[in-house]
């Protein structure tokens, strides 16, 4: 019987959050930070979708034959991986300067909002592209 199998990248951003895997419209399962899970399905085309509250992934479709093993890895957006430690370290730069020096650094402040409006996008408008399905 055809296998697929799922593996979880970690990331800060959803660390503590499993994500829902979706195929063909049904639940699957909830996968967990680094986790790896296996199924056995019947052969055939699928779709598959990853969630998380309101956002998601866009769908990725697999064809899978009989004795055939298919390996799926889900994520976050783009650069999630380093998003939410940079933007926490450049966030702290920007207040000690701030009330320290009770000086507003131009630059370590447009940094932040560039990163609040990356941020933005996936969480509204892109929200179908928070997280990624990508075949390995």
């Amino acid at each position: 019987m055809p296998k697929l199998i799922i593996k979880r990248n970690s990331e800060w951003a959803n660390k503590m959050r499993p994500f829902e895997i979706y195929i063909n419209g049904i639940k699957l399962t909830d996968i967990k930070d680094k986790e790896v899970l296996a199924f056995e399905i019947p052969e055939g085309n699928y779709q598959l979708k990853a969630r998380i509250d309101w956002c998601g992934s866009q769908p990725l479709n697999i064809k899978i034959s009989e004795g055939e093993i298919k390996r799926v890895e889900v994520s976050g957006f783009i650069l999630s991986k380093y998003f939410l430690p940079v933007a926490i370290i450049c966030a702290l730069l920007y207040f000690v300067i701030y009330f320290k020096y009770n000086s507003n650094n131009l630059i370590l402040g447009t940094i932040l909002m560039l990163f609040l409006g990356y941020l933005f996008y996936f969480l509204s408008f892109g929200r179908n592209q928070y997280l990624r399905l990508r075949e390995v």
